[in-house]
């Protein structure tokens, strides 16, 4: 099996969620958060840490000279191809599946691990989570479900898309493309409710858990993989919980009442107790 790490990824002085007014408590860096994503994976990756990372910008908001010699160092393949399509998204979020579906169709690795550019891998992943064959999905628990858009009514929790593992040759990437632009353009009346109290924000997210619950693909959720900013707070989670954390998410602009400090404290304070 061959394995890729992909993410989407604009400037830090300019992208679509700016572009778009999307709100967010603070300015997004995301070329420096990627350099941060990638020298974690490459650290902290035990089996897959030196897999193939592909860094893809399909808008016209570029990435620096700098950062793209930093890609080169960490050797990251920066992919740089404008996408007339994103001019018509409603937000940066749908840079996503669009560029799953371009590598879908054009790298040969077999299984693609989709993170979040603000994610820092803290330990490998497990090669039984990794080598599903059914697709696995971030999914938010009862707690951070308490915070988050509210769903139809049988639907299960919200499904959080910055952790996503796919095989390559099951197109799901393109099936998730062709669903989200459908739920943009058409009536989708669970969307204009979600849309009515969060604007355009949460659209990529939705359509998974429409996908979902709708049971047009075979999803395997997971809850409790990361923590961070406005995450599930350590002290909820039992000390077996805690051992399959994966991810600190949170942004270098993090929200000033987020307490990094007294989480991080208490996580490593906690894991050496555990002996893990």
């Amino acid at each position: 099996m061959k394995y890729a790490l992909i993410t989407a990824i604009e400037g830090d002085a300019n992208n679509l969620n700016q572009q778009r007014g999307i709100p967010l408590p603070n300015k997004r860096l995301l070329e420096s958060e990627a350099v941060s994503c990638f020298q974690n994976w490459r650290r902290n990756g035990g089996w897959l840490k030196d897999i193939a990372i592909y860094a893809f910008c399909p808008t016209k908001n570029v990435i620096t000279d700098k950062t793209k010699e930093k890609f080169k160092e960490l050797n990251v393949t920066y992919i740089e191809e404008y996408q007339p399509v994103t001019e018509t998204f409603i937000s940066g979020f749908l840079n996503v599946p669009l560029v799953g579906k371009l590598l879908e169709e054009r790298l040969t690795e077999d299984v693609f691990i989709k993170i979040d550019l603000d994610m820092s891998l803290i330990k490998p992943l497990p090669e039984e989570l990794v080598n599903s064959e059914t697709l696995v999905c971030g999914q938010y628990d009862d707690y951070c479900t308490a915070q988050q858009r509210t769903v139809k009514e049988g639907w299960a929790n919200p499904f959080d898309t910055g952790f996503t593992i796919s095989r390559r040759t099951s197109g799901f990437y393109k099936f998730f493309f062709d669903v989200l632009l459908d739920t943009m353009n058409s009536t989708d009346s669970e969307w204009e409710k979600v849309r009515a109290v969060s604007g355009d924000y949460y659209l990529e997210e939705y359509v998974m858990d429409k996908i979902y619950n709708n049971k047009l693909w075979e999803v395997q959720p997971i809850q409790k993989y990361q923590i961070g900013e406005w995450y599930t707070p350590v002290a909820e989670f039992t000390d077996e919980q805690l051992k399959s954390v994966y991810f600190w998410h949170e942004h270098i602009l993090f929200d000033k009442k987020y307490n990094r400090i007294r989480e991080r404290v208490e996580y490593f304070n906690r894991m050496k107790q555990i002996g893990d």
